[in-house]
């Protein structure tokens, strides 16, 4: 696993490491690979330590066609909306109850917890992300 560089916004029970069993966007969105062309999708702590309490999450809905980059979800912070990218392209096929009906438990460890699970349509996709050592390069550019 990469390490990402300490931060002073950092929440204290979070490792900073990047599992290379994900790939990872420049838009701060790990993508899992699971069976049958399904993937589970998050944002990394960069975002989260970034936005430090986020009120509401506007979700997808289940069915929803999503575009590679496309904005997919937002998250609320007070007045503030950060909208998130999609990893990948494809469709919802389940979101994440609890974290939509909790957001804030997001922060407790976003680099494992998935917001939605999707079906992607394009295995090519894949690799125009990132692994676990290139997001930790990336995020020491920054």
């Amino acid at each position: 696993m990469a390490k990402r560089k300490s931060s002073s916004k950092a929440v204290a029970d979070k490792s900073g490491e990047y599992s290379n069993a994900k790939l990872y966007s420049k838009k701060h969105v790990w993508a899992l690979k699971q069976k049958n062309n399904t993937a589970l999708v998050g944002v990394t702590d960069y975002i989260t330590d970034e936005l430090a309490s986020i009120d509401n999450i506007d979700m997808p809905m289940v069915g929803d066609e999503l575009e590679m980059e496309a904005f997919c979800l937002h998250l609320h912070v007070g007045s503030r909306i950060h909208h998130v990218r999609a990893p990948l392209s494809g469709r919802v096929l389940e979101i994440n109850k609890e974290i939509e009906d909790t957001p804030c438990l997001i922060h407790i460890n976003p680099n494992d917890t998935w917001l939605f699970k999707m079906e992607y349509d394009d295995e090519g996709e894949m690799d125009l992300l990132l692994n676990g050592d290139q997001y930790a390069k990336f995020l020491d550019q920054l």
